[in-house]
C-alpha cells in the first residue's frame, strides 16, 4: 500500500528532498567539525579549548581578580553556560576545577575550597567552593581591554567574546591538553614555565635555531605531578616532530619492608592504582603483598604503601608494581591543535612557540593600533585648542557674537583654521581651561602625545621593534614563575632502564655514574681531583642564593672535565654531600638556611641551579656553604669586623628551599655584614686572649683572628 501525500503548492519551496541517509551523513559530518574545532581541541595559539577560554573571559569580565574576593563557583559557570558556553554546567565546572587542580603545572584558578590535589580526586560541589583568577591566569586576559584581540557575537548575539585569550604566556606548552573528537585526538604533555619561557626568547632572537639548541632549553616534559621519565628514547623525536613516545614511570621507594607510592605517572588516578594491585593480589600475580594502605591527605599529598609479606623483599615487589601496574607506562604525545581557520594538524614544539609568538605579536600590533587611533584623535584635538590659545579673545569674540551653536562652530573654523571636531571641543570646554597655566599643560600633553604616536607608529609599522617590545615582556612575565613552586619536579633519567615483566630478580637494570667521576670545591667534575660522586650527592652553590643537587645523571661515561653547571659564573663552591648531611647556606646578613637535599629535586649536567635561600637586597650575597651532620657536636663560627659568635648547628632549623632563613648572628652597633663563616665537627673553645677581649668589652677582631679554635686542635 501507497501513501500519497499532497503539499499545497505554496508550501513546494519547504520541503527538503533529500535521502535519510543523505541527511543522516551530513548530521554527522557537521557535528564532528563542531566537536573537533569548537569543543576538544585546543588553539595552536593561546593554548585553550573553547569552553575553558569563556570560562576565563567571564571571570575577567566579572573582575575575579588576584586580590579581589572570589566568587562561588556555581554562579561562575552559570554565568558561563547561560552567556557564552550552551552546554551542561557540570562539564563546565570539571574544566574549572582541573585549572584550580593542585598538580596542575600552572594554576590558571585560584581555587578556594576543595579542589582536586592528586589525579583522581573529586571536587567539592560547586556551591561549596569559589574561584578567581591566579596571577598567571590574569596574565592571559589582561590585554582584552586594550583591544589586542578580535571579538565576535555569542550563540545568541547578545554578548561579543574574543576568538582566542592575548595570552602572555604558552599555556598548551606549559599545561599540556588531552582532548578527543571525532577523527582527532590530542595528547600535550606539560613542561616547566621556565624552560617554555626561555625556549620562547631564544626562538624569537633566533627563528632558525637548531634542533639540537632547541633540545637543550626544553629537554623533557615536567608535570606538576612529578613522576620520572626513563631513558631518552622518543624525547627529542617528540621535541622536533610533536609526535613520539616515551617511558614514564611513577616514584615508588623503598622503606624497610614498605613500598611507597609518592608520585603517579600522568593521568594515572590513585584509585586506579589501587584497584590494580588488588586485583593483581587476588590473582595471585602478586602473591608477596601482605597489606595496602592508602594514607594520602591534603597536607602531605599523595602515598600508598604497599607492604611485602615475611620472606619476600620490598625490591621484588617494586620491580612488580613497575613491571604490572600503570606506574610505568608510555606516554604517547601528539600535538594536535587548530591553525588560525580553526583546522587540526599536527605541529612541533618549534612550530607551536612560533604560533604563540605571533600571537603576541599580533597582540602588541593590534592594541599600539588601538593606541594610535586614541592618541591620534587626541593629538587633533589639543592642536586644535593651543591654536584657540593663541588668541583667546578673538575666539570668545566669535563665539558671543554668534547666535547659534552653528554660528560658532562656522566662525572659529573660519578664523582659526580648525576643523568641525576641533571647533565642538573648543565650544564645550569649562571656562577654568582657558587660563595661562593650562597652555604650560597642554604644551606637556602635546610633547608627550608626539612622543607617544612617535613610538607607536614605529611599533605598527616596524617588525623588528615589536619583537623587542615581545622579548622585554616575556622577561616580565617570566617572573611569575620564579617561585619554587615552578622548579622541575618531573626527573629525566637518561640513564635508566624501564622495568619489563621477566626482568632479573635482583631488580632493575641502572647504569650508574662512572664511579671515577670527583667534583671539586671549583666546580669542575674530572677524575683526577676532588671528592668521589658515588660516594654522597654533588652540591654547588652560587653567591646569588642558587644550590643545585646532582646524582651525575647527564655526565657522558667517558671521563673530560666538564663545570658542574652550564653557567658556573658565581660560583662559590661545590662539592659532594655524604649520606644524611645537610647543606647549610650562610649570607652576608647574619641569615642562614639549613636545607635538606632530600626535599629538592636532583638535576642533571645540564641544570643551572634553583633558588636555594632569598637575599635580603642590594649588598647581601652567600658568603659560605657549609656541609652539616643530622647529629650533634657541630658548631659554626661567624666572624664580622667587630665581634664573633660561634652556633651550634642542633640550634639551627631545618627549612625548605627558597626561604630568606633565619638570623643567627646579631650585629653590634655599627656593623651589618659577615666577613666570614667556618665550620668545626667538634665546636670551638676560646683562647686566653679571646677571654681577656670580653673582660675588656672591645673585641675587635679584623685582620687578626678571632683566637678562636676548633676543640680537636690544641
Amino acid at each position: 500500500m501507497t501513501a500519497t501525500l499532497d503539499i499545497p503548492e505554496q508550501n513546494a519551496d519547504l520541503v527538503l528532498d533529500q535521502s535519510a541517509d543523505d541527511y543522516w551523513n551530513h548530521y554527522q559530518l557537521t557535528f564532528a567539525l563542531y566537536s573537533v574545532s569548537d569543543r576538544a581541541i585546543p588553539s595552536a595559539f593561546d593554548g585553550l579549548k573553547p569552553g575553558q577560554r569563556r570560562l576565563l573571559y567571564q571571570m575577567h569580565d566579572s573582575r575575579l581578580l588576584p586580590g579581589n574576593k572570589p566568587q562561588k563557583s556555581s554562579k561562575v559557570c552559570s554565568a558561563v553556560t547561560g552567556n557564552l558556553h550552551p552546554h551542561g554546567g557540570a562539564s563546565m565546572y570539571g574544566a574549572a576545577a582541573l585549572m584550580a587542580a593542585e598538580f596542575q603545572r600552572v594554576k590558571v584558578i585560584d581555587g578556594q575550597g576543595a579542589f582536586p590535589r592528586i589525579q583522581g580526586d573529586i571536587p567539592a560541589a560547586d556551591r561549596y567552593t569559589e574561584m578567581r583568577l591566579s596571577a598567571p591566569g590574569a596574565a592571559l586576559t589582561a590585554e582584552l581591554d586594550d583591544h589586542a584581540v578580535p571579538m565576535v557575537t555569542t550563540f545568541d548575539g547578545e554578548w561579543t567574546e574574543p576568538t582566542m585569550l592575548p595570552a602572555q604566556w604558552p599555556v598548551l606548552l606549559c599545561n599540556g591538553a588531552v582532548g578527543i573528537a571525532e577523527g582527532w585526538a590530542t595528547k600535550v604533555p606539560a613542561h616547566n614555565p621556565r624552560e617554555i619561557m626561555a625556549a620562547c626568547r631564544a626562538l624569537l632572537k633566533t627563528p632558525n635555531m637548531t634542533d639540537d639548541r632547541l633540545v637543550k632549553l626544553i629537554p623533557g616534559p615536567d608535570w606538576g605531578c612529578g613522576a620520572t621519565v626513563v631513558g631518552t628514547a622518543g624525547l627529542r623525536e617528540y621535541i622536533t616532530t610533536g609526535r613520539g613516545a616515551f617511558t614514564v614511570r611513577g616514584t615508588v621507594s623503598v622503606d624497610g619492608k614498605n613500598c611507597v607510592i609518592t608520585e603517579l605517572p600522568p593521568g594515572v588516578a590513585s584509585n586506579t592504582v589501587q584497584e590494580r594491585i588488588r586485583a593483581l593480589v587476588e590473582s595471585g600475580e602478586m602473591s608477596g603483598v601482605a597489606d595496602m594502605s592508602d594514607l594520602t591527605d591534603r597536607r602531605n599529598g599523595l602515598r600508598i604503601v604497599v607492604t611485602a609479606k615475611r620472606g619476600h623483599s620490598a625490591d621484588q615487589i617494586r620491580e612488580q608494581l613497575l613491571a604490572l601496574t600503570p606506574l610505568e607506562s608510555t606516554f604517547a604525545a601528539s600535538l594536535v591543535a587548530l591553525d588560525e581557520n580553526r583546522v587540526p594538524r599536527w605541529w612541533s614544539v618549534r612550530e607551536l612557540i612560533s604560533a604563540f609568538l605571533h600571537l603576541r605579536d599580533s597582540v602588541v600590533l593590534h592594541r599600539s593600533e588601538y593606541r594610535l587611533e586614541k592618541v591620534t584623535a587626541r593629538r587633533h584635538l589639543v592642536a586644535g585648542l593651543m591654536t584657540i590659545h593663541l588668541d583667546i579673545d578673538a575666539a570668545v569674540a566669535v563665539i558671543r557674537g554668534s547666535d547659534t551653536v552653528d554660528e560658532a562652530r562656522q566662525g572659529l573654523q573660519e578664523r582659526f583654521a580648525i576643523d568641525a571636531v576641533q571647533a565642538d571641543y573648543v565650544l564645550a570646554l569649562q571656562l577654568r581651561r582657558l587660563t595661562k597655566l593650562d597652555v604650560i599643560e597642554l604644551r606637556a600633553e602635546a610633547d608627550k602625545l608626539d612622543a607617544e604616536f612617535a613610538e607607536l607608529t614605529e611599533l605598527v609599522t616596524n617588525p623588528d621593534a615589536r619583537r623587542k617590545v615581545i622579548d622585554s615582556e616575556l622577561v616580565e612575565t617570566a617572573k611569575l614563575f620564579k617561585g619554587p613552586e615552578f622548579d622541575r619536579r618531573t626527573v629525566l633519567d637518561a640513564e635508566g632502564v624501564p622495568v619489563t615483566p621477566g626482568a632479573d630478580e635482583d631488580g632493575p637494570r641502572e647504569r650508574k655514574v662512572n664511579a671515577a667521576w670527583r667534583l671539586d670545591d671549583r666546580g669542575v667534575f674530572s677524575d683526577s681531583h676532588g671528592e668521589l660522586l658515588t660516594s654522597g650527592l654533588g652540591w654547588a652553590v652560587w653567591t646569588d642564593g642558587r644550590v643545585k643537587f646532582t646524582t651525575g645523571n647527564g655526565l657522558p661515561y667517558k671521563i673530560r672535565d666538564i663545570p658542574v653547571a652550564p653557567d658556573i659564573t658565581g660560583l662559590l663552591c661545590s662539592g659532594v654531600l655524604p649520606l644524611g648531611y645537610h647543606l647549610a647556606l650562610v649570607t652576608r646578613r647574619g641569615k642562614v638556611l639549613r636545607i635538606d637535599p632530600a626535599a629538592v629535586n636532583p638535576q642533571g649536567a645540564a641544570g643551572n641551579g634553583v633558588a636555594g635561600i632569598k637575599l635580603a637586597g642590594d649588598g647581601d650575597e652567600v658568603i659560605a656553604a657549609l656541609p652539616v651532620s643530622c647529629g650533634n657536636g657541630e658548631a659554626i663560627l661567624s666572624v664580622s669586623e667587630k665581634a664573633w659568635k660561634v652556633t651550634e648547628v642542633a640550634d639551627i632549623p631545618v627549612k625548605g628551599r627558597g626561604g630568606a632563613g633565619v638570623g643567627f648572628h646579631p650585629f653590634v652597633k655599627g656593623e651589618d655584614t659577615l666577613a666570614s663563616a667556618s665550620i668545626s665537627a667538634t665546636g670551638y673553645v676560646r683562647g686566653k686572649r679571646a677571654v681577656r677581649a670580653e673582660n675588656r668589652a672591645k673585641a675587635s677582631i679584623k685582620g687578626a683572628g678571632t683566637d678562636v679554635t676548633p676543640a680537636d686542635q690544641p
